[in-house]
């Protein structure tokens, strides 16, 4: 099975992207602690929650599910669930568990996502940094407060499972039962062509094609984050490395050096590439903002390896879907 796997990584100059519970008039960043120092990082929520919105603002036929939440005490919210009409049902996976007495219109409704998103975590240790400020304006009492931000490389991996883009399991199992009886019978009116091998259903190629282009555009076009009132940073990507890969692993996770200064890991790149060459049906798409990382880039030349702005890199890689129709094989 193909997958599209790369790697992802924001430049944060000063920043604070997601924030966790403030204390003590405290606003602070998420960060993991190891050996007594902290990684700041952006949830796989948040970035998830960024590409939505970039591709609501971004790709006029993107069409998306609505949200429903439950009533009174039921602390629930779900999609409608319905992969045949909405893309985001369909590449984001979905879980709606409500009870129904007509098993064909409800009943446990769950997909896995073939969109995959890892935490965008700093790539090198930072001293979080405590900003002091005053609510001070007219007269009155003055309100103080704190907030954290850092300076820091961003970075995270994602993959998409292009063979499940677009097709429907219908096994009575966690994950695999993507459509109701009612959704399958109007799924085959439609003329979905059948999988016997997956026990699925699955749209036209052209339509899955169209679906995944639009997630890479919008992956190439992300806007942002929290505190931008204060600290405006941009979250679309400066640097990304990606192929359509045999199998799921991610063999770029290890491009970035853990350096407070960007900067490629040349060894790690070499070994990826080497290792898995009989891998990757697609020429290794490099992305890299000019400013970042630039020691790095006459080695990447010097191995012949294409290097564009980010968003070049993911409008091209979409481009490549239309003449590999193997690839959702």
């Amino acid at each position: 099975m193909a997958f599209i796997t790369g790697l992802y990584a924001i430049h944060a100059p000063a920043s604070a992207l997601n924030n966790s519970r403030g204390e003590n008039n405290i606003g602070q960043v998420k960060a993991v602690r190891i050996r007594n120092q902290e990684y700041p990082y952006a949830s796989a929520q948040a970035w998830r929650f960024w590409l939505r919105e970039a591709l609501h603002n971004t790709v006029p036929d993107w069409n998306a599910s609505p949200i429903y939440r439950g009533k009174g005490k039921r602390q629930q919210s779900f999609t409608e669930g319905d992969p045949l009409r909405y893309w985001d049902d369909d590449l984001f996976g979905y879980m709606r568990a409500e009870r129904a007495d007509d098993e064909a219109k409800g009943g446990a409704l769950t997909r896995i996502a073939p969109f995959r998103t890892g935490t965008l975590m700093s790539v090198a240790p930072v001293e979080l940094t405590s900003d002091f400020g005053v609510m001070a304006r007219d007269d009155g009492n003055p309100v103080l407060h704190e907030h954290e931000f850092y300076r820091t490389t961003l970075a995270g991996g994602f993959s998409i499972a292009l063979r499940m883009a677009g097709t429907f399991t219908l096994r009575d199992r966690s994950g695999y039962r993507n459509l109701t009886a009612d959704q399958v019978r109007q799924a085959r009116s439609l003329g979905l062509e059948e999988v016997p091998e997956l026990d699925a259903l699955r749209l036209p190629l052209e339509e899955r094609q169209r679906r995944v282009a639009a997630l890479l555009h919008a992956l190439g076009r992300m806007s942002g984050g929290a505190k931008q009132t204060l600290h405006y940073t941009d979250v679309s990507a400066a640097f990304t490395a990606m192929s359509v890969l045999r199998g799921g692993n991610n063999p770029f996770l290890f491009l970035l050096s853990p350096a407070a200064a960007p900067e490629i890991h040349l060894g790690a790149l070499d070994e990826a590439l080497m290792v898995h060459a009989e891998d990757m049906l697609s020429p290794l798409y490099l992305g890299m903002r000019q400013g970042f990382a630039d020691a790095s880039r006459p080695a990447l030349e010097l191995r012949g390896l294409s290097v564009l702005h980010p968003r070049q890199t993911f409008d091209q890689l979409a481009e490549a879907l239309w003449q590999h129709p193997e690839w959702f094989a």
